[in-house]
């Protein structure tokens, strides 16, 4: 039998027979009141990922790598769950709701679309961890403030407020499983814990479920944190929505609010898996099966893409060339270095993106990162710090700039070309910066092309700058100029689209290796 989800019963696969689930029992007492219960372990020879189930099944399809091949099979004892939420979206609304979503997107390869791709969408329960933080009884005084505007007048209050805390925070979950990116979780997160019910086996039938791989302590410091923002936050809405002011130090609030420690159950959530495997990449479309939340990852089709953009240049082309204008080759050649620095500065964000996600900055779950480079990257990225050293570092940059404008024309006297030099002097500038802060960047991930495109655009601002000091008579000097812009912008373009690829993409996983695994011993 197998569980079915538009009845929320168990259905006989041969029969048809439905039998509702407290019907189900096991027939041996003594293994109903274990802490484990036997499943098929299904291990995939290409990547190592493994699956259980609670009964044989012919798998084919390793839903993390799309390997089309006999996955082998053992007989294990498994951790039992304490609750689970039972999948309430069925594959076929899984593929309704994928394929309208498809629908948004122009760009999208046919075989994202192809019914045998579709057919392989896979039912998974991934493990999280709840976590309950037990608040003692206590006596807070604290301070609060509360700003709003009345008409014309800007209202500023203060309160001391005297709140009574204890209880318990629940309802705090995080994925158990380190092959199941963080950044995923995130995306069709959140579930309903209130819908979950107490496990048992028939709710897993004809179903997959993941391993748990993620100590617990993984997520205590967060956890610790979430529940004392709870608490405070919780005294403030209760008081009349006012900000309460709590210690800036995290230790000083742990002894105000007397938290310390948590703990934890393993729960199992619904998940819908689609993998597409190509070149030696796989792209995830995953679906809350509670909620029906989707994320998807969609590559672009480059045929199409230029064929698209093609069209709508050579539309666009005849419109200008019907509307009466003149622009001096100059002004086209600074504004086609401007165009070339913001394809630049685009194509160095999508560098940084597929830095952080391919490097688990921002994936805590993933037990195979050295957690100290971790949480060294993720301060850097997001620390108030950080922003004003940015802040400072831009305004250094900028005095940098107007001095060396300052210099050039002075020392070179080209005052009669001042807005191409100024122009081609801060792109320049701007596109050094960002070729060390690319070449940096794709170091640390498997592919490495980057710095070409951003090379490309440096030179050709170079040149650039030069025509600009030597100032030519010729005009055709600054149509080659803007032409070499162009060409310099396609390049990124292409970069772009194969870098988005790529982000939208993820290496095929390699699961043979997963320490830190936790077997709760």
């Amino acid at each position: 039998m197998a569980f079915n989800v538009s009845t929320q019963a168990l259905k006989c696969r041969h029969c048809d027979t439905d039998m509702q689930i407290d019907e189900y029992d096991l027939t041996n007492v003594a293994e109903a009141d274990k802490d484990t219960y036997t499943v098929t372990v299904y291990k995939c020879p290409n990547c190592g990922a493994e699956l259980s189930a609670p009964d044989d099944q012919t798998v084919a399809y390793c839903s993390y790598c799309g390997g089309e091949s006999i996955l082998t099979m053992k007989q294990e004892e498994a951790i039992k769950p304490a609750r689970i939420v039972p999948f309430k979206i069925t594959k076929e609304k899984a593929v309704e709701t994928y394929e309208d979503a498809l629908r948004r997107y122009i760009y999208v390869p046919k075989e994202l679309k192809e019914g045998k791709h579709l057919d392989s969408f896979r039912g998974i329960y991934i493990p999280y961890l709840s976590y309950e933080v037990d608040v003692p009884e206590n006596t807070l005084k604290l301070n609060a403030t509360k700003d709003y505007t009345i008409g014309k007048w800007d209202y500023h209050e203060e309160y001391d407020i005297d709140a009574e805390i204890g209880g318990t925070v629940k309802g705090i979950s995080f994925d158990a499983s380190s092959s199941f990116d963080d950044s995923i979780a995130r995306e069709i997160a959140p579930f309903n814990a209130v819908e979950a019910e107490d496990f048992k086996e028939a709710y897993v039938a004809g179903f997959y479920s993941d391993k748990v791989t993620t100590p617990p302590e993984t997520y205590g410091d967060t956890v610790e944190k979430i529940a004392i923002d709870m608490v405070y936050n919780g005294v403030g809405e209760r008081a009349g929505d006012v900000k309460v002011i709590a210690p800036k130090d995290y230790s000083e609030k742990k002894r105000q609010t007397g938290i310390d420690g948590y703990r934890h159950r393993v729960d199992l959530f619904p998940v819908w898996f689609l993998t597409w495997k190509n070149k030696g990449r796989v792209a995830y479309s995953v679906m809350n099966g509670q909620t029906g939340k989707l994320s998807m990852d969609i590559p672009v089709d480059k045929k199409a893409f230029f064929k698209v953009s093609g069209i709508a240049t050579a539309v666009l082309f005849v419109i200008l060339s019907l509307i009466p204008m003149f622009i001096l080759p100059k002004t086209i050649s600074w504004i086609a270095a401007i165009f070339l620095m913001i394809s630049s500065i685009t194509f160095s964000s999508e560098i940084s993106k597929i830095y952080y996600r391919e490097n688990h900055i921002y994936d805590i779950g993933n037990v195979n990162v050295k957690k100290e480079k971790q949480k060294k990257e993720k301060r850097k990225a997001t620390s108030p710090g950080r922003k004003s050293g940015i802040l400072g570092k831009l305004l250094g940059f900028i005095i940098f700039v107007i001095v060396a404008f300052f210099v050039i024309t002075r020392v070179l006297d080209i005052s009669g070309n001042v807005t191409i030099v100024a122009v081609y002097t801060i792109t320049l500038l701007i596109q050094i910066i960002l070729f060390i802060k690319t070449t940096s960047r794709a170091a640390k991930i498997e592919k490495k092309t980057a710095p070409i495109p951003m090379l490309i655009g440096l030179v050709v601002l170079g040149i650039g700058l030069l025509i600009g000091i030597k100032n030519p008579v010729y005009d055709y000097w600054y149509y080659g100029m803007a032409i070499l812009c162009l060409l310099a912008m396609l390049a990124n373009m292409v970069s772009m689209i194969n870098y988005l690829n790529y982000l939208t993409t993820r290496p095929v996983p390699d699961f043979f290796r997963r320490e830190g695994a936790y077997h709760g011993k």
